[in-house]
């Protein structure tokens, strides 16, 4: 298995994990969405097509919209046009539009309005959205025959100056250099040869007076012929000047812009969206969950899998203790004595091997069990762990070293009347090592020593050479010697034991211990001088689908066999 698709197995075992939130943040998105729906005021939109022309201008004005993007900007003109200040305020005065509520000014006028051009065609939607149907079709209409009228007015107004000389009798020194500076006339071949041969006889007309008098024969030639181009220069004037007139007339008699369809009042409103609303309510909803999710598994500072150990602490993955449900009556070590591959008694038997290859170096060393806080799982390690190691064959000593909130002499079913804070009894009897350990009633190979009575000093009992000398004892008379310690961070007991036994197993909580206590939990065992052999996870959950199982496999859920049963 490759690490992208570990990282899909953990987002996917995240979502069910936390499905139900999920799910709350959807219905109440999918609730949003239906008082959206139930609330909100419904809006009718309304839409007439116009049909824009490009001007045929070329005949008039030889800077014709030829290419695409002089196109484009016209009709970009048009569409701004459209929603002018100076249009948007005559439809507002001609439809009174200030007594309804949702028009208290032309700013509200013009977000009621949208110009729509159809793709590739000279089409266009203006579309205008108002509480009430009727309006939001007045407003249209209204809008584009106010467009039209005005594009008319437009077409008249730029030909005015140019009709007004045309039609002059007498034209001014203005009109007359009007009418020479339009395109048709300018651009005219003949009257550019014209002004041409004009220019060489007012230059030789200029070079021959500087020389004669004006009766001179050649000056007089000269002149006469400048008299003549000129009038031929203004005849042809004349000539292309009529034939504008003639087509200008024919040009203003129609219109480039007309309504298409005008606006029908509409049946239906479009707003609100209903299934739309529900589809992005119940959506945002899930997105919302799913953001909610991850920003909570960021924040968590928790640890629950092998990575967080490794990444967040630092520490040596050993294994797994499942979290398990026990029937009444049972021992808390009752998978280890049922036959069969039980999911719980492997993971306990890999946590027995990982801690062997740990060990290395000295199989028969005696461990610390630890824990940061109280309620991690230390005892049950302790327990399974010990029955674990004693059905290999070895006689394991198994030493409650908690004597503030003892709990072993429970798990077992012994006496607390025997057991460590014994060892400092006046009397030698009682005192005796041998005689405060007890063999685990239904384990063979497997022996206790609970706590015995609680003493009042417990932490001045643990700093005497009385139990390094019962720890080197044990040591010559077990195979195995482990010690449950109390919780590090209350009480200095563990660090204690350390100075006797420096190596230890940390067990961490599945989701509740938090990585800063354990740290400093680690710290504090590291500066006594202890060894962390590697870590635990206790009451381990698998994944809510019941599929995965960590990093390190695939198993069933509810904790029943997951090898077959026909395995070896």
């Amino acid at each position: 298995m490759n690490d992208e698709e570990l990282d899909i197995s953990s987002l996917i075992n995240l979502v069910f994990k936390h499905f139900w939130l999920i799910v709350a943040t959807a219905l109440f998105g999918l609730l949003a969405a239906i008082l959206v729906n139930t609330f909100m005021r419904p809006v009718y939109e309304s839409s007439a097509l116009l049909m824009i022309n490009q001007e045929n201008a070329g005949k008039l004005d030889e800077s014709t919209y030829g290419s695409f993007t002089s196109m484009e900007d016209y009709y970009r003109t048009q569409y701004q046009l459209l929603e002018s200040r100076s249009l948007l305020e005559r439809v507002y005065k001609q439809l009174d539009l200030g007594q309804y509520e949702e028009f208290p000014t032309l700013k509200a006028l013009h977000k009621a309005i949208k110009i729509d051009p159809v793709t590739r065609s000279r089409l266009v939607n203006v579309k205008v959205r108002a509480y009430d149907a009727t309006l939001a079709t007045d407003i249209a209409n209204t809008l584009t025959e106010e467009f039209v009228q005005e594009n008319i007015g437009n077409r008249i107004s730029m030909g005015q100056d140019i009709i007004r000389a045309l039609e002059s009798t007498e034209t001014s020194p203005e009109e007359q250099e009007l009418l020479n500076s339009m395109p048709q006339v300018v651009n005219s071949d003949f009257i550019k040869s014209l002004k041409q041969q004009e220019a060489a006889l007012e230059r030789s007309w200029a070079q021959l007076s500087s020389k004669y008098t004006p009766q001179h024969p050649e000056v007089v030639s000269v002149k006469r012929q400048l008299a003549a181009t000129q009038a031929q220069i203004a005849i042809e004037t004349r000539r292309l000047v009529q034939s504008i007139k003639i087509e200008l007339s024919g040009q203003f008699s129609g219109n480039n812009v007309r309504i298409v369809d005008p606006a029908i009042v509409p049946q239906n409103p479009v707003l609100p969206r209903k299934l739309i609303n529900i589809v992005v309510g119940i959506l945002g909803g899930s997105l919302i969950g799913l953001m909610i999710v991850f920003l909570m598994e960021f924040l968590d500072q928790t640890v629950k899998s092998s990575d967080d150990l490794e990444k967040k602490l630092g520490l040596a993955f050993l294994g797994f203790v499942p979290q398990e449900k026990l029937k009444k009556k049972e021992t808390e070590y009752a998978s280890m004595l049922k036959e069969g591959n039980i999911l719980f008694a492997e993971n306990i038997r890999s946590i027995r091997t990982m801690l062997d290859f740990t060990l290395a170096d000295n199989h028969n060393a005696p461990f610390l069990i630890s824990s940061s806080m109280q309620g991690e799982g230390k005892s049950n390690l302790s327990a399974n762990l010990a029955v674990a190691l004693a059905q290999t064959g070895k006689r394991v000593l198994l030493i409650d070293g908690d004597m503030r909130r003892s709990r072993l002499h429970k798990v077992f079913k012994v006496s607390p009347e025997k057991g460590l804070s014994y060892l400092w009894d006046k009397d030698p009897a009682k005192a005796d090592y041998a005689a405060n350990v007890q063999p685990a009633p239904d384990i063979a190979n497997l022996f206790i020593m609970t706590a015995g009575q609680r003493p009042p000093n417990p932490t001045e009992l643990l700093n005497t050479p009385r139990l390094a000398h019962f720890l080197q004892w044990a040591q010559t008379q077990y195979d195995h010697v482990i010690v449950d310690c109390p919780a590090i961070l209350p009480v200095a007991d563990t660090m204690l034991w350390g100075k006797y036994i420096p190596r230890t197993i940390f067990i961490i909580r599945y989701g509740k211990t938090n990585v800063r206590a354990a740290q400093m939990a680690l710290d504090k065992l590291q500066k006594a001088g202890v060894k962390i052999l590697g870590a635990v996870i206790g009451h381990y959950r698998p994944e809510t689908n019941g599929l995965t199982y960590g990093k390190y496999g695939y198993y069933k859920s509810g904790y029943s066999y997951y090898y077959s049963s026909d395995h070896k």
